[in-house]
Parts: structure tokens; sequence; C-alpha cells
């Protein structure tokens, strides 16, 4: 039997995403919106059950024009508003601009026949309308809207909504402007939330000790975290969506091709923190974001030789093991390609089976494993599983800044090429300063390509 127009808008006041698809138009759903209405619906339960069920704190990061904002800053205030008029939203951001034009879309959407199908009798009050601050109708609730350095003094919320608390990479980078939005956070807009109430935080990542980075440090547990990046990197952490690595999250607007332009032209940083949403350390580390970029290739030529670098885990309960695979061409003098990284956490017997499997598939010339911690037993798992497999042992007599700075160099040079995008060996990379414990994946990279290009020309780093 067809639904009128009465269930209708019953299933929108109960359903958040069927709410937006009513009072929407030009709305197109897709799955990662699935999961952003689904906590944010839990986000109005915490508030409606004062916190007894539901979330309290949410964090969201999404690629731009990837309808985060008209979702969390825009169609779901309305809704929560339409379920609680008696609860006040606060919205936030870097300008107070931007929260200005959220709070008219807002107010001109409860106004509208539609919504009142939904939520009949919530509407706003003639007498205190202004944009940037209104109240509904003999109710007590309504909606705020100030920058984030803004007073919010005599203010509260149920529900406080912050869109993008810094501008741009520049502020990002600053730590006297991060200081201050964590000030502004807690010693302005924190203290404004009512018992029982909420905080959503959607924002791009630029910078790893930004709010974001902060509040996850000091109170991990209690937020919840909803990361979506452009392109899935499983190798980071499992994809909520349970793409495999290099897919797109909205193919239907931006394919994988698509992105990979986007991230040719902004530079890796910019792509990691934008639409990754995983923020790169600033430039000044020993590797760069921007040799890496400058050198990437989709395809290598003909190889004359390649080799697997493997830097075994200490311990099973430990770090990853590094299994890099790399090879050079026959120019002279000889470029490397990074082809593979294959790195991963597991058993001795599940590393060593992944390493002989590259070194097959790549008809490598031979593994190079390092033997600092375990080394023997690295080597005899190895052999047990094939005998003939040619093992190269690589002790490290030197520290790990001595042995990485040749192969900075030769970045710099433009004389290694990173085949496709390889982001979590490139977070790696990027992320690491000399005196800080150098990762897997970085020394395995480290030993194979000090034998493709050093070694032989008696620099070895042995």
């Amino acid at each position: 039997m067809p639904k009128g127009p009465d269930d209708t808008s019953e299933r929108a006041a109960e359903d958040f995403t069927r709410f937006k698809q009513h009072l929407w138009t030009p709305y197109t759903h897709a799955d990662h919106l699935a999961l952003i209405d689904a906590a944010l619906m839990q986000v109005a339960r915490g508030v409606e059950t004062a916190g007894a069920e539901g979330i309290r704190r949410l964090m969201i990061f999404t690629p731009p024009r990837h309808g985060k904002s008209m979702t969390v800053a825009r169609l779901f205030p309305a809704w929560f508003l339409g379920r609680s008029p008696d609860r006040r939203v606060l919205l936030t951001s870097y300008a107070a601009a931007i929260v200005i034009r959220h709070s008219r879309f807002v107010r001109n959407l409860i106004r509208t026949p539609r919504y009142r199908m939904v939520f009949p009798e919530v509407r706003i009050a003639r007498d205190s309308a202004a944009v940037e601050s209104w109240d509904l109708d003999g109710r007590m609730g309504g909606l705020d809207a100030i920058g984030m350095q803004g007073s919010v003094t005599g203010r509260g919320a149920h529900l406080l909504i912050i869109d993008d608390p810094v501008k741009n990479r520049r502020e990002a980078d600053s730590a006297d402007q991060r200081a201050a939005v964590w000030d502004a956070y807690r010693s302005d807009l924190f203290t404004r939330l009512e018992p029982g109430g909420a905080v959503i935080l959607i924002m791009t990542r630029w910078n790893e000790d930004d709010l974001a980075g902060r509040l996850l440090q000091q109170e991990a547990d209690a937020w919840k975290v909803l990361r979506l990046p452009a392109l899935a990197e499983p190798e980071f952490e499992p994809d909520a969506l349970g793409r495999a690595a290099g897919d797109p999250l909205w193919a239907a607007r931006f394919s994988a091709a698509d992105l990979l332009q986007i991230r040719a032209s902004i530079g890796a940083r910019a792509f990691a923190a934008l639409y990754q949403q995983r923020p790169l350390p600033r430039e000044g580390a020993l590797f760069r974001a921007d040799w890496i970029e400058a050198a990437r290739v989709a395809v290598p030529p003909a190889l004359a030789r390649v080799v697997v670098g493997v830097d075994p885990a200490a311990s099973v309960e430990g770090a990853e093991t590094g299994i890099i695979v790399a090879g050079i061409d026959r120019a002279a003098p000889p470029h490397a390609y990074v082809l593979q990284d294959l790195s991963l956490r597991a058993t001795p017997d599940q590393w060593a089976r992944a390493a002989l499997g590259a070194f097959a598939a790549w008809d490598a010339r031979r593994l190079i494993v390092e033997t600092n911690q375990g080394g023997d037993m690295a080597i005899h798992t190895l052999r047990t599983l094939d005998p003939a497999a040619p093992v190269q042992r690589v002790h490290a007599a030197q520290g790990k800044t001595l042995r990485a700075e040749p192969i900075a160099a030769l970045y710099e040079q433009g004389r290694v090429h990173h085949v496709g995008v390889l982001p979590a060996l490139e977070a790696q990379m990027i992320g690491w300063t000399p005196g800080m414990a150098s990762p897997d994946r970085l020394d395995a990279l480290v030993w194979a390509l000090s034998d493709l290009l050093l070694v032989k020309n008696g620099v070895g780093l042995r």
C-alpha cells in the first residue's frame, strides 16, 4: 500500500537521511553520507538522553565538496531543532561570515512549507530572527552563529558545531594561531555547553597539533572519529566503508583518476590534509614531499635489477616488518624505482612468505635483510621456507641518520621515483626527522636503495 504524505513526514522526523531527501531537492545520497547521517542521529540521541545513549563527541573528516558542511552545519541543525525545539545550537568557524551563511540557510529552511510538513509546531520567532542569532517561537531553542574568536558570553548550547576552526595551512602551521584556537575552544566554547550537550568537529587536518590532534591526545576515548579519506588507505586504519586501497570515496563525483590529478596539481602535503585528512609535518624533515611528488611516475621503465629490502620487527607484538621492493634502470647514472610497499604486522612466517612472494613476483636479484635485531631468526625463517633464496645480510654499524642522508640526497637529485602512490611509506618518510627512531618501512627502503645505488660505488652503509 503506498505511503501517504503523513507517513513521509513522520519518517523524515525520525530519520535524518529521509529528512534531507524530503527537504533538500538537490540532495544526492552516497555511502559515505549514510555513515555521517547515522553518526549524527546518534549525536541527537546523545543530547535527547542527556548522554545516557548515543554519541556526545564526534569528529568528521572528509574531503572538500563531499557534502559535509551541507549535511552537518546546515541540514542537521534544522532536523535537530525540529526534534528538540527547546535546545540551542551554537555554530562556529574561523570566520563569522561562514557560519552566518549556515545560520541563514537553517533559518530559511525552517520557514518553508515543506519543513512545516515534518515539524508543524516549529517556527522562527518574529521578534528574534536576526541571521546571526534567532529563537524559535514560543520555545527556548534557537541558533547562534559566531566566529571562532567571537564572544559567546551569556550564550549556552546543547549542540556545538565547529566547522573548520582554522582558515588555511598558514594559520594551522602557526603555533600562536593553534594556541588561540585551543584557548577559544577550552575557555570559551566548551564552557558554553549545557549539561548533556554534544560537540561536533569538522575540519581540515593541516597539522598534527591542531584542535582535533590536541583533543585526541588528551581525551581520545571520549570521541567518535569518522575519517573518510578521498582515496582509501586501509594500510593506516580499517576503512569505514570497507574499500580497497586507492578506491575513491564518491566515485560518481570524483574518480580515482580525478583525485590523482588533483594530488599532482596541489602537492602531497595539501592533498594529504584536504583530501585524506591525514596531516603531514611541515617541510624540513630529511625527506621532502615535493621531492617525492616531482619524481613520481605511473609506470617504471625496463629495469636492470630488482631487490627486496626487509627490516624485520623485533617481536610479533612490536612494529611492522618493513618490506620494500625497488629496482634500478639502465641509465647512466642509474635511477631507482620504488615499486611496492608490502610492509605488515605479522608473525615471522607470515612476513617471510610475503617477502619471498615479492621476490618471486618481481624476479628480484636478492633479499636485503637487516640483522640487527633477531637477525639469525629472520634468516633462519627465510631459509626454512626457501633454502635457495639469495639473502644478503646487512648490519647497521652507522646511525640511522648517516644511513638515511645519502638516500635523501638521491631523492633531492630526482634519482629515486615512486611508482604510483605509496601513502604509508611516504608518510613515514616525510614525518621522520633525525634523532627520531626510524620506522620499519623507511629502514627497509634505505637498505634496498643503498644496495641498488650506493654499495657498488663504495659508499656502503653496512
